[in-house]
């Protein structure tokens, strides 16, 4: 009888996570989807994990040639050692139609391929089965139910053996998988669609797992060179972690006095602003500052290359590039169209979970958004994610851009209900100068100045000036200045009054 508390491992990590440790060992399972999903490249991790821990695997084709078989393999980098590989009889192969298939419905009858397979699976009586592809024995019938009959059959021979076995199943013509799906303890689909831009986004989903707990829903997987992989959904842990209860501070005195004392670990602060105001330069201050305590960061830019993010904090006098060389910070540039929100947020989940990661920066979510354009639930992704990470207690800063020289239009984006913190930055013109200004507009736990105050980004980093309260309509862009010339500390470079 099967050993339904023991699990076996899909070979897919991800897949494994989805499944809360893998499948439960003796049952059978049909793996489906359009061609090219990934169907016999999940087959066969799941036959080399198998094999790897010393269990018999088989593989039965009906489908590819083993010579087709091992080509594939090679591709991927595999060694199938342990993994035994059987193609129908000769004379079953010689009534082969097109290149493709590998039997004709016409001179071969669908009881001498169950034969064929029911011979290899006595022969061999292998712990893990893998059999690639129903679709083709589904070319031999005249009806489902001829079909259903023959996986009865099949079912009554693998009840009598300990053998966890996973069906493939594609298109072919007007095949209905849900006829068989009843007689299968578990259903995993595989899907694929192509983007206006950018590599085709695959997804995985377990739609069906007899007397067990998975997480359901849509999981993005990519198959790249060493085969597929699946980024599970981030979820919430729902028990937030122990988190430190002192603020992060910035090292700017008077940027920390109008945080009223820093941010905290386990929220999310929005650095919301027009290009150029100071967006990206305020979060690596923040990366910095951590550094020099010991905090491990990571940096996630979408809009600009790395070398621009190292050249600017270098020109502003921050130690970023010497800090990302001894692995306090990460910093990757992520490619636009050649990336998933679920792979994205699968990266940052190990950054966290692996690489003791404490602050995250994503730069920035307008960069994000353009990078996925065809994802219509990114707002509702990043939310869970923002989720997982304020219970993991990591403290998350978010760079948004709106538009327009002084941010007179919104960033198409808003984020400020998910936000525990909100800091905007704004460019102003006074007295003949573009001038930038900060200001808090949000703390949900603990309180924060009301003030407005300049902002002077410089060889000597970033200073920030006194309250500007001779200034009415700052925000708007088109600031009326009610004081005297000399109060702007960015006219007397020697003076900050009581800034930085």
């Amino acid at each position: 009888m099967p050993d339904v508390a023991k699990q076996v491992s899909t070979g897919l990590q991800g897949l494994d996570e989805i499944l809360s440790g893998g499948l439960p060992a003796g049952r059978i399972y049909l793996v489906h989807g359009d061609a090219g999903t990934g169907k016999t490249t999940l087959g066969f991790q799941f036959l080399r994990a198998a094999a790897a821990e010393g269990k018999r695997a088989l593989c039965i084709t009906l489908l590819q040639t083993i010579d087709e078989l091992a080509q594939i393999s090679a591709s991927h980098g595999w060694d199938l050692t342990g993994v035994d590989l059987v193609e129908l009889p000769a004379e079953v192969r010689s009534a082969a139609l097109t290149e493709q298939t590998v039997f004709s419905p016409a001179n071969v009858e669908l009881s001498e391929v169950s034969d064929a397979i029911e011979a290899a699976i006595r022969r061999y009586n292998p712990d893990c089965l893998f059999i690639d592809s129903l679709s083709e024995l589904y070319l031999l019938v005249d009806t489902g139910y001829q079909l259903r009959r023959q996986l009865l059959r099949l079912k009554c021979e693998l009840d009598g053996m300990d053998c966890t076995t996973i069906l493939s199943a594609g298109p072919a013509g007007d095949m209905d998988t849900s006829a068989f799906e009843t007689l299968v303890h578990g259903v995993i689909g595989l899907d694929i669609a192509a983007p206006d831009y950018g590599r085709p986004q695959r997804r995985v989903i377990v739609s069906k797992m007899r007397a067990m707990e998975y997480r359901g829903g849509y999981h993005d997987a990519i198959i790249a060179t060493g085969g597929m992989q699946v980024f599970p959904r981030v979820m919430a842990r729902g028990a937030p972690v122990s988190r430190p209860t002192a603020p992060v501070q910035s090292g700017t005195p008077a940027l920390d006095a109008l945080l009223g004392g820093g941010l905290d670990m386990g929220t999310t602060c929005v650095i919301s602003g027009t290009s150029g105001a100071g967006k990206s330069s305020l979060a690596s201050l923040y990366v910095c500052a951590a550094a020099e305590r010991g905090v491990r960061s990571s940096i996630l830019c979408f809009d600009e290359r790395r070398d621009t993010i190292l050249r600017r904090a270098r020109g502003l006098g921050m130690p970023l590039e010497s800090r990302v060389e001894d692995g306090a910070v990460t910093l990757e540039q992520m490619s636009a169209g050649e990336i998933s929100p679920g792979q994205f947020a699968d990266r940052i989940r190990h950054s966290v979970e692996s690489d003791g990661v404490r602050i995250v920066v994503i730069d920035s979510v307008s960069g994000f958004l353009q990078a996925m354009p065809g994802e219509r639930t990114l707002v509702t992704q990043l939310h869970e994610l923002l989720g997982y990470l304020s219970d993991a207690g990591v403290l998350t800063l978010m760079v948004v851009a709106t538009h327009g020289l002084f941010g007179e239009s919104d960033p198409g984006i808003d984020l400020s209900y998910i936000a525990d913190t909100v800091i905007l930055l704004r460019h102003f013109e006074a007295l003949g100068e573009v001038r930038r200004c900060i200001a808090v507009l949000k703390k949900r736990y603990g309180d924060h100045e009301r003030t407005i105050r300049e902002v002077l980004l410089g060889a000597d980093g970033i200073c920030v000036g006194a309250p500007l309260t001779s200034f009415e309509g700052l925000l708007s862009g088109r600031p009326r200045y009610l004081g005297e010339e000399g109060r702007l500390f960015s006219l007397d470079r020697s003076s900050t009054e009581g800034g930085s």
